[in-house]
């Protein structure tokens, strides 16, 4: 299992990018006015009252689809 409750945002954001769009459409922001949201994946979940295996279930099937985490670069200056 790639993600969990515990996976934070940021994670999301940057080793799992195309998970943005199908978050989106359940409902949960990854991104706010242009930063990464704070927080776990289970935070958001239960606040906005899903289903959280469901949704676990969902999101790793995506990933596996895509072959799991994308290499990243994180630039800082």
């Amino acid at each position: 299992m790639y993600i969990d409750g515990n996976t934070s945002f940021e994670k999301i954001a940057t080793e799992f990018p195309y998970l943005i769009g199908p978050l989106l459409e359940m409902g949960i922001k990854v991104i706010v006015c242009g930063d990464i949201k704070w927080g776990t994946l289970e935070e958001e979940i239960k606040k906005l009252g899903l289903n959280l295996e469901e949704v676990l279930e969902k999101l790793n099937a995506i990933v596996e689809e895509n072959g799991g985490p994308k290499r990243h670069i994180k630039l800082e200056f």
